[in-house]
């Protein structure tokens, strides 16, 4: 059994490694596939079709001397910037457990980090990549 808190997300962006991150969602993949009844009441047909992949998003706590820099830096590359995002399973005691899940794609929006003067929760941001690509 694992659990959700049991794999070590990391992000690369423009060949920039930015460490791990705490949160991960979306990679995964679907297709349209086709449907085509012919005549004479026979069964459906079923065509290939190529995968597509749900955006990715990563998120972290903001950390005032490691994220504010860099997320200033990295907003002037949304829309540009190739990215890579790294999911590695990890066993009950830490270590990795079998082969990374890999995504590819593109920085395609950043959050700001949260803020409320009534709220002592850490501020987290996120960033988003279209992913085009798992392995």
């Amino acid at each position: 059994m694992t659990t959700s808190q049991q794999h070590l997300i990391t992000v690369v962006v423009d060949g920039r490694p930015l460490g791990t991150f705490d949160t991960f969602s979306g990679g995964a993949p679907s297709a349209d596939v086709q449907k085509h009844r012919p005549g004479g009441l026979v069964g459906e047909n079923s065509y290939a079709a190529l995968p597509t992949y749900e955006d990715v998003t990563v998120g972290r706590e903001l950390d005032r001397v490691r994220d504010v820099e860099l997320y200033r830096s990295l907003l002037a590359r949304v829309g540009a910037a190739p990215v890579t995002v790294s999911k590695q399973p990890l066993g009950d005691d830490g270590t990795p457990f079998g082969k990374p899940f890999t995504y590819t794609g593109r920085l395609s929006a950043m959050s700001d980090p949260e803020s409320d003067s009534n709220d002592p929760a850490p501020s987290m941001w996120t960033l988003t990549m279209v992913c085009t690509g798992r392995a």
